[in-house]
């Protein structure tokens, strides 16, 4: 009798058991359901970031079990609370269509303040917010009444992201700052932890993503200007990032952009350009925001760049040299080789002359290769060399090829630069000659040109050999064109015959070399000085200058 006695209350222990494990989630549920919009609600806003935000959801369905919970939102809505006014506040508006999230775990949330998924999905999101530049938002020091604060750690072992846009726009001139459209995303093992957050150079940790951009953009330089990446791909697996097109879009003309600066302001624009990371090491990217690669290519680009030289030029200006540039680039740069191919350089000039048009110089066909470039200490103990191995054509014809080696520990900013042009009609530069200096290149071919020069962050000298015939100039008119007075005709012949030799090497086989000798102008770009310091050999070729009569009338100059 105690025995049957003892297994019916063992049974209904066992029932009640059962009821009890099958009651649970069922009881939970019900009241998670009744309350799902409150709970997802509050576990939104309770972030800084979306602190003061409304929420509104379309439908939203949670089921609960003992491994984890379903959530289910669609048709979801955030946007700016009541109390959020104002240009000084930060904003969101915020659309979803889906979001499917599996495995949350209501223990970490309550007691480790962390979300923790198995998978999610996002369907169709689309992201707008407003903020004033980040350089005048108040900052207080005292916490405000409701302290919000972001969750210790975000983890999924699953994500997948379809469709994802984002805009953020300045709340003072409704300008956009930055923009992704259509993002795809699939990944695994994703943490976003609260010290990522406070690390400027962390972002998160994840052990595998891939995924597509169709489109990034960022407005710089008061919104003069727009860079965009399209077609940008990436694989961690595989350590490829690709973007189809990388552009540089001027807002404005070249000569309105010039007239809203005082100073002497360079327009640029990168028309096209395709750029690849193989080997890149995402994870060093990730956490300490590093750019590790074993190749960058660049191809199939166009760079364009217009001057007004009316404009004053800024001298207190001081342009980085190569080797600062480098080095204190705001993250760790360590790429083993960059491959240059298929580019173009277009420059413009708008001489202070009273020429009636702008002048013109293009390189064409540019090959290029970079080693060396790294600002890691460790490599630079073991070679701080950076080459750069150039070919193209000047103005489509005359075959370019320079080599340039720049000593990146040197805090001298030395580099020597050595290379050769062939063949070129000189007509062809007019384009660039009159407007600037109102003579025209008559006749005259270089047949050879060859350079070898050492400089450094202050000056250089070298040489320069330049076989060239037929040499002959014409002054211009007071208009720049061809309609010569007695005066101008009788000044071309003179400095025909007697200041510019017309043949190297001459009629008798002497040839001239070109000493090298050039000052830098310390408010100039590094490219400028390159320029320089083969105008100066060109010059002495000419004119038989020595390279101490060149320092001499740099010192004088100076």
């Amino acid at each position: 009798m105690k025995k049957q006695k003892a297994i019916k209350i063992a049974l209904l222990v066992i029932v009640l058991i059962f009821l009890i494990i099958r009651g649970i989630p069922y009881l939970v549920n019900i009241y998670l359901n009744a309350n799902a919009g409150r709970i997802v609600s509050d576990m939104i806003t309770r972030t800084p970031d979306f602190g003061g935000h409304d929420v509104h959801f379309g439908e939203i369905h949670i089921n609960y079990n003992y491994q984890g919970t379903f959530l289910h939102l669609s048709d979801v809505k955030i946007s700016p609370g009541s109390e959020i006014t104002g240009k000084d506040k930060i904003n969101f508006n915020l659309s979803l269509d889906q979001a499917r999230l599996t495995g949350f775990s209501w223990i970490d949330f309550f007691f480790n303040n962390s979300i923790t998924l198995d998978s999610a999905l996002i369907e169709n999101m689309w992201v707008e917010s407003t903020s004033p530049p980040l350089d005048s938002l108040e900052l207080a020091e005292k916490e405000p009444a409701e302290k919000k604060r972001d969750y210790e750690a975000i983890s999924v072992d699953d994500i997948r992201v379809n469709k994802v846009s984002f805009e953020n726009r300045d709340s003072y001139s409704d300008s956009t700052r930055l923009s992704i459209t259509d993002l795809f995303v699939f990944g695994s093992d994703f943490v976003l932890s609260r010290e990522d957050l406070e690390n400027p150079h962390a972002m998160f940790r994840v052990g595998k993503i891939e995924g597509y951009l169709a489109q990034a953009a960022v407005h710089t330089n008061e919104y003069r200007n727009v860079f965009f990446a399209r077609d940008l791909s990436f694989d961690t697996a595989e350590g490829n990032l690709d973007i189809g097109q990388l552009l540089m879009d001027n807002k404005l003309e070249p000569y309105p952009y010039s007239a809203q600066f005082e100073m002497e302001t360079d327009w640029i624009e990168l028309k096209r350009g395709n750029v690849s990371f193989k080997g890149m090491d995402f994870q060093a990217y990730f956490r300490e925001g590093a750019v590790k690669a074993d190749k960058l290519s660049i191809a199939d680009w166009e760079l364009v760049i217009f001057r007004d030289k009316r404009k004053p030029e800024d001298m207190k200006r001081r342009p980085k040299k190569i080797f600062e540039l480098v080095r204190d680039l705001p993250l760790l740069l360590a790429i083993k080789e960059v491959v240059i191919s298929d580019g173009f350089v277009s420059y413009e000039e708008r001489p202070e002359t009273e020429a009636p048009r702008s002048g013109r110089i293009f390189f064409d066909g540019i090959n290029a290769s970079i080693t060396g470039l790294t600002n890691a200490a460790d490599d630079l103990k073991e070679n701080d060399e950076m080459i750069l191995n150039a070919k193209g054509r000047l103005m489509g014809k005359g075959p370019i090829d320079l080599k340039i080696s720049y000593f990146l520990q040197d805090s001298t900013g030395k580099f020597l630069m050595d290379g050769s042009m062939g063949s070129i009609d000189l007509v062809a530069l007019n384009q660039i000659v009159e407007p600037a200096t109102k003579v025209s290149l008559k006749s005259g071919r270089v047949n050879s040109l060859f350079f070898d020069i050492t400089a450094n962050g202050v000056e250089g000298t070298g040489e320069v050999i330049v076989k060239y015939e037929d040499l002959e100039i014409e002054i211009l008119d007071k208009d720049f064109g061809h309609d010569q007075n007695i005066f101008q005709r009788i000044a071309s012949f003179l400095a025909n015959k007697i200041i510019i030799k017309s043949d190297n090497p001459d009629k008798n086989g002497e040839l001239k070399k070109g000493e090298v000798y050039y000052l830098r102008d310390q408010h100039k770009f590094i490219f400028k000085f390159w320029w320089e310091l083969l105008l100066s050999g060109l010059k002495s070729t000419l004119t038989g200058d020595t390279e101490e009569e060149l320092r001499k009338k740099a010192r004088r100059k100076d």
